[in-house]
């Protein structure tokens, strides 16, 4: 089974330390005294976040990663703006870029998508969320219900694979219509994006079967992940869809040895459980309305601290940083040689793409590129759309 590697950039500030805290790099910071990199930034200055941003896209390409995920959060940068900003600066580095239907039409999203592929090599990878809480969706505007979304994001691929292999496309559907649109000219020579799509819910299951080149997960137990995956492809052969891949989003603490990787995750343990984050992040889950992992099921926000040890829910998977609010939640925490073999082990379950980062994410993407992506050299494949050609899409009867 072929493997490849992405990291992910942080949009909405460095976590060297806990999110918010001065010392860390960026100006995602609470006020007051801050001593991390561009932390006291304003408009005009020489250097800002986003050339922060630059070195590591810049050091992951360096470094042997094929992509960089944007995570699109109304608490942070915008991502397609910033893939559009770092693709001029690196050569090979893929952008996955976050970005919800409901902030596009599909015939925009299709022109900046062509646009960009033809600037950029084709370097553009579409994520395509539909929210994981409807308290946030209402605050940028979108009342739709959670289902209504998912349907919605499925009639809005219908009609962008529609614009892309057709000039002169006809849908009529509950959400969108087209009367003859289409990419003309030096436009066609640009790739349809890799479309990646996650959320564990029914409605996301099945727009992922129907859509989506590569479902992605968070990280769970090895066991749970391995169903997920066996749900999803049942649901894709539906569709009759035999290709669709796995990704998995999972940050990672290694070191050379077992006890100096255990150190730094307990470092922020500590920290997050002195400070209350736990708390924090137990009222901040409430307003989710996504599926709880099954370890976060245990967390609850009036219970006695928990040892650290105990969020280990399998060997070197830890689920520590979701208790004390840094996301993803999971991490692959030991020696260098373990975390590769819970990698592999991963990969044989049919993981395929994995996007791993470490904190802080300048020095940990040196890191990863020099002790853990060497281990994979003779097995990585760059990603690639299986189906060449789309067929034209018509909603029935169009």
């Amino acid at each position: 089974m072929s493997i490849e590697f992405f990291t992910r950039l942080p949009l909405h500030g460095e976590t060297q330390f806990l999110p918010g805290d001065p010392r860390n790099r960026g100006d995602w910071h609470a006020g007051g005294d801050s001593t991390g990199a561009v932390s006291a930034f304003a408009v005009g200055d020489h250097f800002s976040y986003i050339d922060y941003l630059g070195q590591i896209a810049r050091a992951a390409e360096i470094n042997g990663f094929g992509g960089a995920l944007m995570v699109n959060a109304p608490s942070g940068e915008e991502p397609w703006t910033v893939c559009s900003l770092l693709a001029r600066e690196t050569r090979t580095l893929r952008f996955v870029t976050a970005f919800q239907p409901y902030h596009y039409t599909p015939w925009v999203a299709v022109q900046q998508a062509a646009t960009y592929q033809r600037a950029s090599g084709n370097r553009l990878v579409w994520n395509i969320i539909n929210g994981g809480s409807d308290a946030v969706q209402r605050q940028v505007g979108d009342f739709a219900e959670h289902d209504e979304r998912y349907a919605r994001a499925t009639e809005f691929l219908d009609v962008v694979k529609g614009y892309w292999h057709s000039e002169n496309f006809h849908y009529d559907g509950r959400f969108y219509k087209a009367e003859g649109g289409g990419l003309r000219g030096p436009q066609k020579k640009a790739e349809l994006p890799l479309i990646c799509t996650a959320g564990s819910s029914i409605a996301a299951r099945e727009f992922a079967a129907k859509h989506a080149d590569f479902y992605l997960m968070r990280a769970e137990h090895p066991d749970e992940i391995a169903a997920l995956i066996a749900d999803i492809r049942q649901r894709a052969l539906h569709y009759g869809r035999r290709d669709i891949r796995f990704g998995l989003s999972i940050d990672v603490i290694t070191r050379a040895t077992e006890a100096q990787a255990l150190a730094e995750a307990k470092r922020f343990f500590d920290e997050g459980v002195a400070k209350g984050a736990a708390k924090a992040a137990a009222a901040h889950a409430g307003l989710r309305t996504a599926r709880k992992l099954s370890y976060e099921e245990d967390y609850r926000a009036d219970e006695d601290v928990r040892a650290f040890d105990d969020f280990f829910i399998y060997p070197n998977v830890w689920s520590g940083f979701s208790y004390i609010g840094i996301p993803p939640g999971l991490a692959l925490v030991g020696s260098y040689a373990n975390v590769v073999a819970r990698i592999r082990e991963y990969n044989a379950l049919g993981i395929e793409l994995f996007f791993l980062a470490g904190y802080p994410h300048l020095e940990e993407a040196y890191r990863l590129g020099e002790h853990i992506l060497p281990h994979f050299r003779g097995e990585r494949q760059p990603l690639r759309a299986l189906d060449a050609l789309a067929p034209v899409l018509r909603a029935a009867g169009a």
